[in-house]
């Protein structure tokens, strides 16, 4: 406490020292003020970012610096208008610089265009940020300086979204780096090479072609290296070695040259990551709960074993060829797993509790081959060309035991041991064309596609099933089954743009499928008198067979304004099925077809450069699986007996989403809020009963009324003094559910209530320290009926305080990542409350080339992994086995050459 009181006092003591304002007006040619163009002090020794504003809507300015003895220039940069600069000797008074009028920038030439140093940009729905101003530690990879930039999140599972939106591409230059979500290269690529981070709403190669406007609401992040040092080598190797036996190794090769680029990944390690950043061990650890909110961060459970080599190409071959990527990798991992599970279901006149124990171990190896290509036929034709394959094999071991209780009284027990192997091969190959017309605004295009799969499952199962009650309907088996399945599918599509007015356009779009499935599963029994799996088991053994056609037509219209955005669309989906299956030796066919309309609105208006509204509402049908329709009777689990209905209808849901975006360059503040309702009609669902052994039977059914409600909005508060920055970002989420379904064949309710409140702060001392911190809060609340239980409550708790200090000039630098969870809820015999310490000391030499890191994982040796998952009539708690604490020292060695000198 009393250092939290001496660093206040210093931040305060920082804060009253002496400082002057800046301020002026920017106007364009016709004075007409300039909203968003950015406003920065830069030093002219290093270039270094001493303070930045953006201007608002009256295209004022204002902002306090520091005095100033060393020479600096005033820099206001924005879109389509020539930078300006002004230059001062020294500040050691108020600069009030009146009217400052910027002309209209007519450059048309990337190669004339001065490149800037501008922290935050906004051009159209493109932003923009310079990376050298996100303070990041010095061997961070680019995912830390997304963690630097207000409105982006990462959830649990890794999933990031900006101001809400979710981001599903992530370039570096423009192209993948082995697959466009990115993982690869958020933890290979270093952050110290990065220039500008871009966020713009993602395109499909037709769109970027054509220039139209996106249809997604997905959003794209672009990586860019600065043009002049968009050429070098970089070699990274990392050797580590700990307690325990833990070790890792991390190889990051790349040569690049403008558009041409090759790397090298390689990788092995026993620590449970799968990437390459040493620092991967703080995205560990945690404890969640469950029910449509998450607290914590994604556990890897089990122990892993993993290593991977990869190769990436991409170049542009010519004037005419962009080969985006070729990518080849190879996975060999083991996994070891323990769990144990407590779960309670909950009848409408008793409930019934389910313990379960379950070890494991695979070995799996996977192959990758990826390429991506765009051939430029002339200046208005473009082929893309895509083709994927994978190959993976696993072997695994699993063992398990239940118990289940009906008010604390043994109904039935089960032992399992399973042996098996699989292999799966997949190949799809894609080609597209797309040609624009004199016309800029016409277009026409057309792809097909296709899908070769296969694979084999083999496994030996040993099982045994008592039931207390009925004795007579125990279970004994040793069998070995053989799964093999084929998918071997063809699409194609067609898209047609017509313009109607300078600003709108009709388009018309055909979607075909084909698919064609083969399911087949044979069971043979032990057969101790040849001692072979020689009988066959007809009640366990089936197939299915689909032959299924999808046909959607569709039309759209298109406006597209400076400021306002409208899409209405229709279409018709027709799905035709065709399944024959093969159970118990009797051919069971099943035909259906479904007709099905839809439509989908979307209106965006922009108040402003940084201000914006979209609402979309969509209402659209989702047809029946194959396995809920067919009605052969599954009991290859001896405790659920599964049937499907071949009279569901269809799921008709209507979804309607607000989404509105704020970003005030001018005042440091960052908001963005979104609310999102729906309402499902025949959502298929679980429809189940028990007998009196506990055994469950299970089908589906189809039941109306279903609907959901959620809000989410945060906000941002950026504060600059003295190259001091502070954020603080509350942000706060609810939601409702309502929802319908049935237990133990009796029709229930089950209204949810969810609030998470939670506070973000982000503190960056200059030289001395960086801190991040969460505080966040979850509440949820379940009322049912038809339940032997009323309601059901949660309160969690989360903490986490992450900090670095820096000494001897930020050469030796001290990470520590403290989390602590509190889960009230969880059930007796699990630990409800988790402590979780991470801590590493780095120290880096060798003109900066070197490093040697000493951390230690699980500090305190607390850490656990804890679930509670609430479903609709059920609460399961479940505890798995985890990496414990170790230590490792690690020695790091960068020997990069960018732009023709060392980095």
């Amino acid at each position: 406490m009393r250092k939290f009181l001496f660093l206040l006092i210093l931040i305060c003591l920082r804060l009253s020292a002496q400082t002057y304002n800046v301020s002026g007006k920017v106007t364009d040619d016709n004075n007409a003020p300039l909203e968003n163009a950015t406003v920065s002090l830069i030093k002219q020794k290093d270039s270094s970012i001493i303070n930045f504003t953006g201007t608002n809507k009256n295209g004022n300015f204002s902002f306090k610096v520091p005095t100033q003895n060393e020479p600096s220039f005033l820099q206001i940069t924005g879109d389509k208008i020539k930078t300006y600069s002004k230059k001062f000797d020294v500040i050691n008074k108020d600069e009030e610089l009146g009217n400052i009028k910027l002309v209209k920038d007519l450059v048309t030439s990337i190669e004339e265009v001065q490149i800037t140093v501008s922290p935050v940009k906004i051009k159209k729905d493109t932003v923009e940020y310079t990376a050298s101003y996100l303070k990041v530690k010095p061997d961070a990879k680019i995912d830390e300086l997304l963690k630097e930039i207000p409105g982006v999140e990462t959830d649990e599972d890794g999933k990031i979204t900006i101001n809400g939106k979710p981001v599903n591409k992530i370039l570096i230059n423009g192209k993948p780096f082995f697959n466009k979500d990115g993982t690869i290269a958020l933890q290979t690529f270093p952050a110290d090479i990065i220039k500008k981070i871009q966020f713009t709403t993602s395109k499909t190669r037709e769109e970027e072609f054509t220039g139209r406007t996106p249809k997604s609401d997905s959003m794209t992040v672009n990586f860019n290296i600065d043009e002049k040092n968009n050429k070098g080598n970089l070699s990274n190797l990392s050797l580590g070695y700990g307690s325990n036996k833990r070790y890792e190794g991390n190889l990051f090769m790349t040569r690049f040259q403008k558009d041409r680029n090759i790397a090298l990944i390689a990788a092995s390690n026993n620590i449970n990551t799968t990437g390459f950043s040493v620092d991967s061990f703080f995205d560990n650890g945690g404890t969640r709960s469950k029910n449509s909110a998450v607290n914590g961060r994604a556990v890897n459970s089990g122990i892993m074993r993993t290593s991977i080599i990869g190769i990436n190409y991409a170049d542009k071959i010519g004037d005419n060829l962009d080969l985006e990527k070729l990518s080849l990798q190879y996975n060999d991992s083991n996994l070891e797993t323990y769990s144990k599970t407590s779960r309670t279901t909950f009848l409408p006149d008793y409930k019934l509790d389910k313990n379960s124990e379950r070890n494991g171990n695979s070995d799996t190896s996977k192959f990758n081959a990826n390429t991506d290509a765009n051939l430029k036929i002339d200046s208005l034709t473009n082929v893309t060309i895509s083709a994927n394959f994978a190959n993976t094999s696993v072997d695994n071991v699993s063992d398990s035991n239940t118990f289940t209780l009906r008010d604390d009284e043994n109904l039935n027990s089960s032992k399992s041991s399973v042996r098996g192997n699989s292999e799966n091969n997949n190949f799809s190959p894609t080609i597209g064309l797309t040609r624009r017309f004199k016309n800029e605004r016409r277009s026409l295009s057309a792809s097909i596609n296709n899908t070769f799969a296969q694979s084999v499952n083999r496994n030996y199962n040993l099982q045994e099933t008592l039931f207390f009650q009925t004795p007579e309907d125990n279970d004994y088996r040793n069998q070995f089954s053989q799964t093999k399945n084929s998918r071997n599918t063809f699409g194609a599509n067609f898209k047609y743009f017509e313009p109607i007015s300078d600003s709108a356009t009709v388009s018309m779009e055909m979607n075909f499928d084909h698919q064609n499935l083969s399911n087949e599963r044979i069971v043979n029994d032990f057969d101790t008198n040849s001692n072979e799996y020689s009988n066959y088991n007809s009640l366990l053994s089936n197939t299915l067979n689909q032959n299924n056609d999808f046909l959607n037509t569709e039309i759209n219209y298109n406006l597209n304004k400076e400021k306002l955005t409208f899409r209405a669309g229709a279409n018709l989906n027709y799905s035709k099925l065709d399944l024959n299956s093969i159970y118990n030796q009797e051919n069971i066919p099943l035909k259906k077809n479904f007709v099905l309309p839809e439509y989908s609105l979307m209106l965006q208006y922009k108040f402003t450069k940084s201000k914006s509204l979209r609402i979309t509402n969509n209402a659209n049908y989702t047809i029946p699986s194959a396995m809920e329709l067919n009605p052969f009777i599954d009991i290859s689990n001896p405790l659920i007996t599964v049937q499907g209905n071949k009279d569901l209808k269809s799921t008709w849901q209507n979804s309607t989403n607000i989404n509105y975006n704020s970003n005030d360059v001018a005042r440091g503040i960052n908001f963005f809020a979104t609310m999102n309702f729906s309402y499902i009609n025949n959502d298929i669902v679980d429809f189940s009963y028990f007998d009196e052994s506990g055994k469950q039977f299970s089908t589906y059914a189809n039941i109306s009324g279903n609907k959901r409600a959620n809000f989410n909005t945060s906000f941002s508060k950026s504060y600059k003094w003295n190259g001091n920055r502070l954020r603080i970002a509350p942000t706060f989420s609810t939601s409702y559910s309502y929802r319908k379904g049935f237990v133990d064949a009796t029709q229930f309710t089950n209204d949810i209530y969810t609030l998470y409140p939670r506070l973000n702060v982000t503190l960056n001392w200059k030289d001395i320290m960086d801190v991040r911190s969460s505080f966040g809060i979850n509440y949820s609340y379940s009322h049912y009926t038809n339940y032997s239980l009323d309601k059901t409550k949660i309160a969690n708790q989360t903490v986490n305080i992450g900090t670095t200090n820096y000494f001897l000039k930020k050469d030796l630098f001290w990470e520590n990542d403290f989390r602590y969870a509190n889960n009230s809820n969880i059930s007796a015999g699990f630990n409800r409350a988790s402590y979780f310490w991470n801590s590493s000391l780095t120290y880096q030499f060798y003109k900066k080339q070197m490093m040697l890191k000493f951390k230690v994982y699980d500090l305190l040796n607390q850490r656990q992994n804890i679930t509670r998952t609430i479903g609709d009539n059920y609460v399961e708690d479940k505890e798995e086995l985890i990496l414990r604490r170790y230590f490792m020292l690690t020695l790091i060695f960068k020997f990069n050459k960018i732009g023709g000198s060392k980095s």
